[in-house]
């Protein structure tokens, strides 16, 4: 053992949405200003915003940040709360959220940390 400290790993966020018929163009206003407000967040990496070409009602938004501890104090910062109501107004109630630890490429066998929870 050499004594060192990993670094956190990194997670993703992965949101699979419905968006209601005719708000999609005030679904993605309202994503652009949750995106912009996570990009000013201390640990975000990056965001993606896709829609489904076989059910375009069906959206997938995924973010990239440093360590969960990132992404919790964002979901918890009062800004986010703020920003997200009008983006979550434009959705059906039908919407799934994970979280997943990025696996580092080349690790080989190492298993992913234990105690990861999603929020």
């Amino acid at each position: 053992m050499t004594g060192e400290v990993s670094a956190p790993a990194r997670v993703r966020v992965v949101r699979l949405l419905r968006v209601r018929e005719g708000r999609e163009a005030d679904f993605v206003d309202a994503y652009e200003g949750v995106r912009d407000g996570a990009k000013r967040f201390p640990g975000h990496l990056r965001e993606q915003l896709c829609r489904s070409v076989d059910d375009p009602g069906r959206w997938l938004l995924t973010s990239e940040w440093e360590s969960l501890d990132a992404i919790k104090r964002w979901r918890t910062d009062p800004d986010h709360t703020a920003l997200v109501g009008p983006m979550n107004a434009c959705l059906h109630d039908d919407r799934w959220t994970g979280v997943f630890e990025i696996v580092p490429e080349g690790a080989g066998d190492r298993r992913p940390r234990r105690g990861l929870t999603s929020m």
